[in-house]
């Protein structure tokens, strides 16, 4: 049996992670085509097409990092990216909800979650990478 570390922990979450976002917007696709892009409320077919394109590439990615354990960097990278594009964008929207003193409360607790464990996650990658290329293991 192989030895476990914090970098598959935190591997683990990052893919539940993006398994979360992947299901949530699958919720939303199959339910009601609606969502917003930097302010613009889209509905119908637009908002159909971004919502399946959303959970595609979370699934994608998930795949991806369970598949590639040799290119985790790049792909920790992508993901970050992903969570930063994905939950930058209700700053633009003008939803009552969200402006709300809990709203925006759980929106940062969720958006730190699910950005910092990559950022993390990478850190630990690319320290990792560089120990065993001096030669430290």
């Amino acid at each position: 049996m192989e030895k476990k570390d914090v970098r598959d922990l935190l591997s683990i979450y990052l893919v539940l992670f993006l398994a979360l976002v992947a299901s949530g917007t699958l919720f939303i696709f199959i339910i009601n085509w609606e969502d917003w892009f930097f302010g613009i409320k889209l509905d119908g077919l637009p908002a159909g097409l971004y919502l399946f394109s959303k959970v595609v590439v979370a699934a994608l990615l998930a795949y991806v990092l369970v598949k590639n354990k040799n290119t985790r960097i790049l792909w920790s990278i992508i993901s970050i990216l992903f969570f930063a594009f994905v939950f930058i964008l209700p700053v633009f929207t003008n939803q009552r909800n969200l402006h709300r003193e809990l709203g925006w409360m759980i929106f940062w607790i969720k958006l730190v979650i699910m950005i910092i464990i990559p950022v993390i996650l990478l850190l630990m990658y690319v320290i990792m990478s560089r120990t065993k290329q001096g030669g430290v293991t």
